[in-house]
């Protein structure tokens, strides 16, 4: 999955706790997970909800991320939910990508986006500390 981590809306706001999340297409459950993961994002208390607005890149260029791409307003809600899923072997297992972009709030520069590839982080981890897991 290819972002360009200096997305900022058409005003020039940077976008801050991004999470970018997609399913296997070819797991045999593909709407059920997609239902579970919508259901947990509108279960927190401020729900996380699907980029729909378009984003710009540094070139002006608008690119539409609607399929893959939601948005949490507090970090705490984004690593909670992130943590809830990826501790789910049901759910991690059928994930193609997950990823957190922790935007830096107190700071303008849309260059300090950093993405973390959580499903890979879990996968390191659980090989290391749970050799006899079945991804």
């Amino acid at each position: 999955m290819l972002m360009d981590c200096n997305m900022v809306t058409k005003d020039g706001k940077k976008m801050m706790y991004l999470i970018s999340l997609g399913v296997n297409k070819d797991c045999e459950d593909y709407d059920a997970i997609w239902t579970e993961l919508k259901r947990r994002m509108a279960a927190v208390s401020i729900p996380i909800v699907r980029v729909d607005w378009v984003l710009y890149d540094d070139n002006g260029k608008a690119h539409d991320y609607s399929d893959f791409l939601f948005y949490a307003q507090k970090f705490e809600i984004g690593m909670g939910f992130i943590m809830g899923i990826l501790d789910e072997h049901e759910l991690r297992s059928n994930l193609e990508f997950c990823n957190f972009f922790n935007g830096d709030a107190y700071k303008n520069d849309p260059k300090r986006y950093k993405a973390e590839d959580s499903l890979e982080t879990t996968k390191q981890f659980i090989q290391k500390f749970h050799p006899n897991e079945i991804w």
